[in-house]
Parts: C-alpha cells; structure tokens; sequence
C-alpha cells in the first residue's frame, strides 16, 4: 500500500478550490515573498513558507470567516496546526509594528467577507 504525503489528501486529489483562500495565500506569499503554491505544499517549507502558510491561515479564518475544517481540507493541514498558526500570529500581535500591518491586511480582504461567511457564522 503506497501512504499519501499527507493523510488529510489523498494523493491525486486536488484540494478544495476558493477563491477567498486563494487571495488570503497570495497576499501572505507576496508579504513574505515565497511562492503562493508553497503554502499549499505537502512538506512543511522553510520557515518563510511556513510563516506564509500560518498568516494565510489567519488571515482566512479571521477576515473571513473560514472554519478550521474548510481550512484543513484547503492547507492539507490538521487542526491542531491551524490552532497553533492562529495563536502564533495572535501572539505576533503584540508588536505594535507587526499589528499595524496586519490591520492594512485585513482591511485589503474584508470586502471578500460574506455576510454571514462561507460556513455560516456572523462577522467577528
């Protein structure tokens, strides 16, 4: 039996298509300067992808409402590494720096939010 790279997608599967993640992951690709379709990479990356991958993450689950199974299937990730993407860039929060640009990433994907977003839940 030959095991897929990662058990949430089996090989030869394509991972859901939407447009709001792929936006939120062009957006932190182009911030951090990595390829969009590295985050979307069965191997981890370096550390530029992967901090990409987790500010995608949030960016997808914050401004627009995303839940963490919509997002597993999407990154190929498990929840429990989208748990620990969203507490990380939480954390970075704390640097003013660091906040003041996240602010102007969210405002660039807020008019991509859907009232009562892709899975059912009211705005944050």
């Amino acid at each position: 039996m030959m095991l897929s790279p990662h058990p949430l997608r089996p090989q030869g599967l394509a991972r859901p298509r939407d447009a709001g993640i792929d936006v939120a992951a062009a957006l932190a690709a182009w911030v951090a300067g990595v390829d969009r379709g590295a985050l979307f990479g069965a191997s981890r990356g370096g550390a530029q992808v992967a901090a990409a991958r987790q500010l995608a993450i949030y960016l997808a689950h914050v401004v627009l409402g995303h839940d963490l199974t919509r997002l597993s299937a999407a990154f190929g990730r498990d929840r429990a590494t989208l748990r620990h993407a969203l507490r990380r860039i939480e954390d970075e929060r704390d640097d003013p720096i660091f906040d003041r640009q996240l602010i102007g990433l969210e405002t660039i994907l807020l008019p991509l939010r859907h009232e009562g977003g892709p899975c059912g839940s009211g705005p944050r």
